[in-house]
């Protein structure tokens, strides 16, 4: 494990480049995507290789690997957004060079299956990313609150509240209560549910020991969210967790699924299955994941979540 560095704060007219390590991406997202960095007052860049499309991914491995590791190289740029998630970070993770890229550090921010990379980056590079939101994003009033004191003046401490409105959708799956309450400090890390089941017996796995862990999901049905987190329970990963933190898992409850209460379990019945009785500070709804209103969390930084008050705030 890297000792832990973080990027230089991002400023006003600082270079971002764009990038697409996962799915391929359209022109109409390519567009809304410089539009969103534009309006934050940053320039955009991108190499030629931006529209290339194998598949379902963004271009070949190498492809997709050689440009991730020239924004890093490349002087003139300040930071990296993603531009989308989907799939294909896992298939390029043992292409990139982390010596490199601890040489380099640069605001490096995505989220979903860019899980990945952050994980990666933070184990073997020491570099503190940031998940919440990519460039196609819908940056709303609540990203917009939190985002330049994390991305750009990256003020401590940072105290991040739930947005207690609907987001953009009505659903269970977009409630917000307590599992268990109490107070924890730690080194908070986390995404994608699958993204992170899917690097167990890897060498991308993150020790979990005395971590605050932050999860979100979109788009299964209760009984995998159910496997998923067995599977991490069974490999020990909930053995000496600080605190649990869980974003909206969207699309994720009876409400999207061909199941009713008489053949599944709630989503809500699924968490509180496995989470209560470890006894440790635990919430669900917090404003990350596939939704409108994003939190920006540093990956890897020291933080206190606060279950009772439903607060988590990086030093």
């Amino acid at each position: 494990m890297k000792k832990t560095i973080k990027p230089s704060p991002l400023k006003k007219a600082s270079k971002i480049g764009l990038v697409t390590p996962s799915g391929f991406i359209t022109e109409k997202q390519f567009s809304f995507a410089v539009k969103n960095v534009e309006n934050m007052g940053f320039k955009t860049f991108h190499t030629d290789t931006i529209f290339n499309r194998s598949g379902y991914l963004a271009g070949n491995d190498k492809e997709r690997a050689e440009d991730l590791m020239k924004m890093f190289t490349n002087k003139s740029v300040d930071g990296i957004f993603c531009i989308r998630g989907g799939y294909g970070v896992a298939r390029i993770l043992d292409l990139l060079d982390y010596d490199l890229i601890r040489k380099n550090p640069k605001v490096f921010i995505g989220f979903s299956d860019i899980t990945g990379l952050l994980q990666a980056f933070y184990k073997f590079s020491g570099l503190i990313g940031f998940h919440g939101v990519v460039a196609s994003s819908v940056f709303n009033n609540y990203t917009k609150k939190y985002f330049p004191s994390i991305i750009s003046e990256i003020k401590t401490p940072t105290t991040f509240i739930s947005d207690k409105d609907k987001y953009d959708y009505d659903a269970t799956d977009n409630d917000i209560y307590t599992i268990s309450g109490g107070k924890a400090k730690g080194i908070a890390l986390g995404g994608n549910l699958s993204l992170m089941v899917s690097m167990l017996g890897t060498k991308y796995d993150i020790d979990w020991t005395d971590k605050i862990i932050y999860i979100e999901e979109v788009g299964e049905y209760p009984y995998r969210i159910d496997k998923m987190l067995t599977q991490l329970k069974l490999a020990g990963k909930f053995n000496k967790l600080k605190a649990v933190i869980l974003g909206v898992f969207k699309g994720c409850d009876l409400d999207y699924k061909e199941t009713n209460t008489e053949n599944s379990f709630s989503l809500k019945e699924i968490l509180l299955q496995k989470f209560k009785d470890l006894k440790i500070p635990c919430m669900y709804g917090f404003s990350f994941g596939h939704i409108k209103s994003q939190a920006v969390f540093p990956y890897g930084a020291e933080a206190e979540f606060d279950a009772d008050k439903q607060t988590l705030t990086f030093q």
